[in-house]
């Protein structure tokens, strides 16, 4: 690995470490619950903390580089910079307020718009996932494996019912495969098809911080991502798009390019 992304590797970890305690803590106590776009759409101190804690490492660390963060304000900042990290600082803040489980955070590191780092901690679980462009994904040290090719009919899928519910595909997808399953975490949908569980993650309306270090996990583990119409995804944009293993992808982009 170069020297540089050593460096910056060892600074995440570090960071993702010091945070963690906190997070795990807050769980516990009464939290500061906003909402965004609707009544459903929340936002708790909990996430623009844990989001400004990183954004102050990231300035301190790397004046010159850009941070597109799930609680900021983004506007231009994607082609401003050489140098682009990705924040959301808890993904699946729903879960973490109703369910005290199920989310996680999740980190990347972008160079000249090539994933370079992507970083996944399951904050309840203690199970830290890390990718490093060209050396490998892995969970708490230990190298993760290419999983197995998984048929469509063989494996589960997890989709958003809440954007698919009333689509004919939906039913066709869920007919296909041997059956469904939904965390409502992108980064916890994604760790289980990382880890050969599902067999594809399939979301329809994510941001660039609900894909954007899964996208650097797929290259490092052998899973095929893309947009629903077979397209390359726009990290910094987000939008539909699919983690697949390679068993199943092509049949589910047969199904999808119709959505």
């Amino acid at each position: 690995m170069e020297k540089y992304l050593r460096e910056i590797h060892e600074n995440v970890t570090s960071w993702i470490h010091e945070i963690v305690p906190f997070v795990q803590k807050a769980v516990r106590n009464k939290l500061t619950i906003n909402t965004k776009s609707s009544d459903f759409d929340i936002v708790t101190d909990v996430d623009k903390k844990v989001e400004q804690f990183f954004r102050e490492k990231i300035h301190q660390a790397y004046p010159s580089h850009g941070i597109i963060g799930e609680e900021s304000d983004n506007t231009n900042v994607k082609n401003s910079f050489d140098c682009l990290w990705v924040i959301d600082p808890i993904d699946g803040t729903t879960n973490f307020v109703k369910q005290k489980d199920h989310f996680c955070l999740l980190i990347s590191f972008y160079e000249k718009h090539v994933g370079q780092l992507g970083y996944m901690y399951d904050v309840m679980n203690h199970d830290f996932y890390y990718a490093i462009r060209g050396h490998g994904a892995y969970l708490n040290e230990k190298r993760i494996e290419k999983p197995a090719p998984i048929r469509l009919r063989e494996g589960l899928v997890s989709a958003d019912i809440l954007a698919w519910s009333q689509h004919r595909l939906f039913a066709e997808l869920l007919d296909r495969s041997f059956g469904y399953r939904y965390f409502g975490c992108s980064g916890i949908d994604s760790i289980h098809v990382i880890n050969g569980k599902f067999a594809a993650f399939v979301s329809t309306r994510s941001g660039p911080w609900d894909l954007a270090a899964q996208l650097i996990f797929a290259e490092e583990v052998g899973l095929k991502s893309s947009k629903f119409d077979g397209s390359p995804v726009n990290y910094t944009v987000g939008g539909d798009w699919i983690l697949a293993n390679e068993g199943c992808y092509e049949e589910i982009v047969e199904l999808t390019k119709r959505f």
